[in-house]
């Protein structure tokens, strides 16, 4: 779950619905930015599937009492945030080996796995490096350099969707998450930095050339307020809340 402190409460977006607004965010890229041929679709597919795993989560959010919260994305339980990786990671490598190829490579590429202390996040680590082995060895024709280049699409159309989903709409440069407030990091085709800004409350627009031209997204979200947790429990305010749809207008600066 992706988590939005506000005065009266949080905004919460589902795991996989943030994924599918990065997969709409990738069908709008550049010909030049893009894959052709079933490289593109395993590609797509990958960057709106990669979180699936969340979505057995995220049917029941958790809170966290510690924080006075409900647990995010970043500081869930190690354990079943694991487990539902690998269910996820499963699905997707049976939906086209290549995209699950592709997630593999994503999760692995977590700091807080890939160097992690905690022998569960370490074994899941190598298990992940042997299914991507087990993946390029059925798959003929691939090369490192195709697989990094659709591995850093992932990671761009993750990180711009994220930028929607964790800052306020129209939020200002210097009250944005910490995260972006650097730009965003990109290797695709040699570039090394993004900027992303809300130009007002319905857009956002990228400093670099990346969409074929301006488009509207849109994601799935729910507002609960702290009043209503408090009355009926986290899980029950969660599934009273009705879902909102927020669309999003992506342009070129």
């Amino acid at each position: 779950m992706i988590v939005r402190e506000q005065p009266e409460g949080f905004v919460l977006i589902r795991q996989h619905d943030h994924a599918k607004l990065s997969g709409q965010i990738a069908e709008h890229l550049l010909p030049e930015w893009m894959p052709t041929g079933s490289d593109r679709e395993a590609a797509v597919l990958a960057i709106t599937q990669h979180d699936r795993g969340w979505r057995y989560l995220d049917e029941n959010p958790l809170w966290d009492s510690a924080s006075s919260s409900p647990f995010s994305f970043i500081n869930y339980p190690l354990k079943p945030k694991l487990s539902s990786y690998r269910a996820g990671l499963d699905e997707a490598e049976e939906m086209d080996p290549y995209a699950g190829l592709l997630c593999s490579k994503h999760y692995a590429s977590f700091q807080q796995i890939r160097y992690a202390e905690e022998p569960e996040a370490a074994r899941f680590y190598k298990e992940e490096l042997l299914r991507q082995e087990r993946i390029q060895s059925q798959l003929s024709g691939l090369d490192a350099s195709r697989v990094e280049r659709h591995f850093n699409l992932l990671k761009l159309c993750d990180s711009l969707s994220l930028y929607v989903c964790l800052n306020e709409p129209g939020v200002s440069e210097d009250e944005e998450h910490p995260w972006y407030r650097e730009g965003i990091e990109t290797e695709i085709a040699g570039l090394k930095h993004l900027q992303a800004r809300w130009v007002d409350e319905g857009c956002v627009a990228v400093s670099l050339p990346l969409f074929r031209s301006e488009f509207t997204g849109s994601i799935t979200l729910k507002r609960v307020s702290r009043q209503a947790i408090e009355e009926k429990g986290l899980g029950a305010a969660y599934d009273m809340a009705p879902e909102i749809t927020q669309d999003v207008i992506f342009r070129n600066k």
